[in-house]
């Protein structure tokens, strides 16, 4: 490594340790729905100030860091005003920054901080920060559920739009799809729109099925969905043509990610397929550092873990399920097609 590479890696690190500034003024602004209230018109510091109950000056300063981040614009007549970027934190805009900023910070932060707990015991930092499983907390809190599940729904529609993914699903003779644990299938979505008699389910637990369907009704698109509350790791009451598990193995060790492929298999009728869509472990850390952060992720918040390709074909094969084909996508996710032999 040359000098200009170590100053280079060094200036990178720099910028993403300073990187909280940001993160901590967006998780501010839209939970104190500040993006909410400009975009209803301009207002002063002192308008907002009244309609949210701060203090005028702090407030100003506030709004002043959004100016710098170019969220929002001062005006000559002292109002501010959102940009087209700043838009994207309103309630409804089709962009994921708002969610994800929630999350982020009021989910990720605190386990983070404590990676050395992960590194002392073997176990998630989650639970020793927040006292519960991941799943459990957001169950139990929609306001902490309800921004993940958005988050994710939307992520998923921009990847099930690739067209890696959409060519993979032309290949298939499906009536019925099924989103198996996998949040609130917002993946579904391109499909639904671009094949009119297409059915699909949506299969979770009961909180997490309840908030769904609002989406897909949003999308006018709740005619063709079911939806079904259940335990992943009891049952999967659902009969389809494609089962989809999307990054659902990963936040498990192997011993709970065998049950819910063993489930998975238990429902697979002769010519019914299973879908593993997610992100495996490149062999050297250098050919895939998205995947190495993943992994810590993983490690941090659910206790799982991603799996090389020949780790996960061994899961498969330990569940008695036989992969037919595996793929890379461009955005770096696998598609892995199994059958029950």
């Amino acid at each position: 490594m040359d000098y200009g590479e170590q100053l280079e890696i060094e200036n990178r690190l720099e910028g993403q340790i300073a990187a909280y500034h940001e993160a901590a003024m967006l998780f501010t602004a839209v939970t104190a729905r500040i993006p909410d209230l400009l975009d209803l018109g301009g207002r002063t510091a002192e308008m907002l100030a009244s309609e949210l109950g701060f203090r005028p000056g702090p407030l100003r300063r506030f709004l002043r860091g959004l100016v710098a981040m170019r969220l929002c614009e001062e005006l000559e007549d002292g109002r501010f005003v959102l940009t087209p970027a700043g838009k994207s934190l309103v309630i409804g805009s089709s962009s994921s920054l708002r969610q994800k900023a929630q999350v982020v910070v009021s989910q990720y932060w605190l386990p983070w901080l404590s990676l050395t707990h992960c590194l002392e015991t073997g176990e998630p930092a989650f639970p020793f920060v927040f006292g519960s499983k991941v799943s459990d907390w957001r169950a139990a809190d929609k306001h902490q559920g309800d921004p993940f599940y958005r988050y994710l729904a939307k992520e998923e529609m921009k990847v099930a739009n690739s067209d890696d993914l959409m060519q993979s699903f032309y290949e298939f003779e499906a009536d019925t799809i099924a989103s198996i644990g996998s949040g609130y299938g917002g993946f579904l979505v391109p499909f639904l729109h671009g094949f009119p008699e297409l059915k699909a389910i949506v299969f979770d637990t009961p909180a997490v099925v309840e908030a769904a369907e609002p989406m897909f009704q949003a999308f006018g698109l709740q005619h063709q969905v079911a939806f079904v509350a259940g335990d992943i790791l009891k049952e999967i009451p659902v009969e389809a043509d494609i089962y989809f598990l999307k990054s659902v193995l990963q936040q498990n060790d192997d011993a709970t990610a065998r049950k819910i492929l063993e489930n998975c298999r238990a429902v697979l009728k002769p010519g019914a397929k299973l879908i593993v869509y997610e992100r495996l472990m490149p062999d050297r850390a250098e050919d895939d550092p998205a995947a190495i952060m993943l992994d810590l992720h993983l490690m941090a918040i659910y206790g799982g873990r991603a799996r090389t390709k020949a780790e996960m074909e061994a899961l498969l094969a330990d569940a008695g399920l036989a992969v037919e084909e595996s793929s890379r996508t461009y955005e770096g996710l696998f598609f892995i097609q199994c059958v029950r032999p």
